[in-house]
Protein backbone atom coordinates (compact mmCIF):
# COMPACT_ATOMS: atom_id res chain seq x y z
CA UNK A 1 0.00 0.00 0.00
CA UNK A 2 1.50 3.07 -0.91
CA UNK A 3 1.81 6.51 1.33
CA UNK A 4 -0.58 8.01 0.15
CA UNK A 5 -3.57 5.10 0.40
CA UNK A 6 -2.08 4.33 3.70
CA UNK A 7 -2.54 7.81 5.04
CA UNK A 8 -6.26 7.87 3.53
CA UNK A 9 -6.76 4.87 5.14
CA UNK A 10 -5.56 5.93 8.59
CA UNK A 11 -7.13 9.41 7.90
CA UNK A 12 -10.83 7.57 7.25
CA UNK A 13 -10.60 5.26 10.11
CA UNK A 14 -10.09 8.31 12.47
CA UNK A 15 -12.69 9.82 10.97
CA UNK A 16 -15.21 6.98 11.59
CA UNK A 17 -14.17 6.33 15.15
CA UNK A 18 -14.79 9.72 15.66
CA UNK A 19 -18.58 9.39 13.85
CA UNK A 20 -19.15 6.56 15.56
CA UNK A 21 -18.05 7.89 19.13
CA UNK A 22 -20.51 10.70 19.16
CA UNK A 23 -23.58 8.28 18.24
CA UNK A 24 -25.93 8.22 20.70
CA UNK A 25 -25.92 4.57 22.29
CA UNK A 26 -29.80 3.38 22.39
CA UNK A 27 -29.47 2.33 26.56
CA UNK A 28 -28.32 6.21 27.13
CA UNK A 29 -31.37 8.31 26.48
CA UNK A 30 -31.02 10.54 29.72
CA UNK A 31 -27.76 11.05 30.83
CA UNK A 32 -27.11 11.00 34.86
CA UNK A 33 -26.21 13.83 36.53
CA UNK A 34 -26.53 15.58 40.00
CA UNK A 35 -29.94 16.24 39.69
CA UNK A 36 -30.96 12.41 39.36
CA UNK A 37 -30.94 10.12 42.89
CA UNK A 38 -32.07 6.85 44.07
CA UNK A 39 -35.76 6.69 44.47
CA UNK A 40 -35.43 5.14 48.39
CA UNK A 41 -37.41 2.65 49.90
CA UNK A 42 -39.68 3.96 52.38
CA UNK A 43 -38.86 1.31 55.06
CA UNK A 44 -35.08 1.93 55.25
CA UNK A 45 -32.71 -0.53 55.10
CA UNK A 46 -34.48 -2.69 57.77
CA UNK A 47 -36.50 -3.73 54.75
CA UNK A 48 -37.47 -7.48 54.61
CA UNK A 49 -39.04 -10.12 52.91
CA UNK A 50 -40.08 -13.35 53.63
CA UNK A 51 -37.94 -15.99 51.82
CA UNK A 52 -34.35 -13.82 52.50
CA UNK A 53 -35.24 -10.99 49.59
CA UNK A 54 -34.02 -13.15 46.76
CA UNK A 55 -35.42 -15.88 44.41
CA UNK A 56 -33.41 -18.14 41.80
CA UNK A 57 -34.47 -19.84 38.74
CA UNK A 58 -32.52 -22.07 36.57
CA UNK A 59 -33.18 -20.22 33.13
CA UNK A 60 -32.06 -22.38 29.57
CA UNK A 61 -32.36 -21.33 25.91
CA UNK A 62 -36.26 -21.79 25.98
CA UNK A 63 -36.58 -18.96 28.29
CA UNK A 64 -38.45 -18.32 31.72
CA UNK A 65 -39.19 -15.71 34.65
CA UNK A 66 -37.35 -14.78 37.67
CA UNK A 67 -40.08 -13.27 40.43
CA UNK A 68 -39.69 -11.40 43.64
CA UNK A 69 -42.66 -9.79 45.18
CA UNK A 70 -43.43 -7.25 42.70
CA UNK A 71 -40.15 -7.56 40.48
CA UNK A 72 -39.83 -9.37 37.49
CA UNK A 73 -37.65 -10.28 35.15
CA UNK A 74 -38.94 -12.34 31.85
CA UNK A 75 -36.32 -13.87 29.45
CA UNK A 76 -36.99 -14.33 25.91
CA UNK A 77 -36.10 -17.35 23.97
CA UNK A 78 -32.53 -17.61 23.11
CA UNK A 79 -31.62 -14.89 25.72
CA UNK A 80 -29.27 -17.59 27.05
CA UNK A 81 -26.94 -20.45 25.15
CA UNK A 82 -27.20 -23.17 27.70
CA UNK A 83 -29.12 -23.09 31.33
CA UNK A 84 -28.17 -20.84 33.84
CA UNK A 85 -29.31 -20.23 37.31
CA UNK A 86 -30.26 -16.68 37.88
CA UNK A 87 -30.44 -14.64 41.30
CA UNK A 88 -32.70 -11.60 42.23
CA UNK A 89 -31.82 -9.84 45.55
CA UNK A 90 -33.74 -7.16 46.60
CA UNK A 91 -31.56 -4.22 47.51
CA UNK A 92 -32.43 -3.19 51.34
CA UNK A 93 -31.91 0.77 50.75
CA UNK A 94 -33.04 1.23 47.13
CA UNK A 95 -36.26 0.85 44.77
CA UNK A 96 -33.71 -2.25 43.32
CA UNK A 97 -32.49 -5.22 42.78
CA UNK A 98 -29.24 -7.01 42.22
CA UNK A 99 -29.15 -9.80 39.10
CA UNK A 100 -26.29 -12.34 39.42
CA UNK A 101 -24.45 -13.59 37.46
CA UNK A 102 -22.91 -10.04 37.55
CA UNK A 103 -21.58 -9.34 33.86
CA UNK A 104 -23.63 -11.80 32.01
CA UNK A 105 -24.43 -10.11 28.30
CA UNK A 106 -27.36 -11.32 25.83
CA UNK A 107 -27.33 -11.29 22.32
CA UNK A 108 -29.27 -7.87 20.57
CA UNK A 109 -33.16 -8.68 19.94
CA UNK A 110 -33.25 -11.09 23.06
CA UNK A 111 -32.61 -8.65 26.35
CA UNK A 112 -34.35 -9.86 29.18
CA UNK A 113 -36.96 -7.63 30.47
CA UNK A 114 -36.94 -6.05 34.09
CA UNK A 115 -39.81 -4.76 35.78
CA UNK A 116 -39.24 -3.03 38.90
CA UNK A 117 -42.20 -1.81 41.54
CA UNK A 118 -41.78 1.69 43.30
CA UNK A 119 -44.11 0.62 45.61
CA UNK A 120 -43.21 0.94 49.47
CA UNK A 121 -40.37 3.97 48.38
CA UNK A 122 -39.78 8.00 47.96
CA UNK A 123 -41.11 7.33 44.41
CA UNK A 124 -43.66 9.95 44.60
CA UNK A 125 -41.31 12.91 45.25
CA UNK A 126 -39.83 12.51 41.82
CA UNK A 127 -41.37 14.59 38.78
CA UNK A 128 -39.36 11.82 36.46
CA UNK A 129 -38.37 8.23 36.84
CA UNK A 130 -35.93 5.72 35.14
CA UNK A 131 -34.43 2.76 35.97
CA UNK A 132 -30.97 3.14 36.36
CA UNK A 133 -27.84 0.99 36.55
CA UNK A 134 -25.57 1.52 39.06
CA UNK A 135 -22.17 1.19 40.80
CA UNK A 136 -21.04 -0.93 43.89
CA UNK A 137 -20.72 2.46 45.98
CA UNK A 138 -24.72 3.51 44.47
CA UNK A 139 -23.18 5.71 41.98
CA UNK A 140 -25.65 6.00 38.99
CA UNK A 141 -23.75 5.05 35.98
CA UNK A 142 -26.27 4.86 33.17
CA UNK A 143 -29.85 6.05 32.79
CA UNK A 144 -31.89 3.05 30.75
CA UNK A 145 -34.97 3.89 28.34
CA UNK A 146 -37.80 3.18 30.77
CA UNK A 147 -41.51 2.58 30.20
CA UNK A 148 -43.91 3.77 32.87
CA UNK A 149 -46.45 0.84 33.28
CA UNK A 150 -49.22 3.59 33.91
CA UNK A 151 -50.04 4.62 37.43
CA UNK A 152 -49.08 1.20 39.04
CA UNK A 153 -45.48 2.22 39.86
CA UNK A 154 -43.96 -0.19 38.06
CA UNK A 155 -41.44 0.53 35.42
CA UNK A 156 -39.96 -1.60 32.74
CA UNK A 157 -36.29 -2.08 30.44
CA UNK A 158 -34.34 -4.04 28.07
CA UNK A 159 -31.03 -5.05 30.19
CA UNK A 160 -27.69 -5.58 27.71
CA UNK A 161 -26.06 -7.11 30.86
CA UNK A 162 -26.29 -7.91 34.43
CA UNK A 163 -25.60 -6.07 37.73
CA UNK A 164 -27.38 -3.73 39.91
CA UNK A 165 -30.63 -1.57 38.59
CA UNK A 166 -32.87 0.98 40.91
CA UNK A 167 -35.63 3.40 40.24
CA UNK A 168 -33.89 6.78 39.96
CA UNK A 169 -35.86 10.02 39.68
CA UNK A 170 -35.18 13.87 39.50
Amino acid sequence: MSRLSLRAALALAGILITIGGCAESPSSSVTPSEEWQLVARADGPSFSRSGGGSASELIGPAGGTVTLGENRLVFPKGALAQGTVITMTQDPRYAGVQLQPHGLQFPTGREPVLTLSGGGSSLASFRQVAIAYVGDSGQILEILPTTALGKSGKFRTELQHFSAYVLGGS
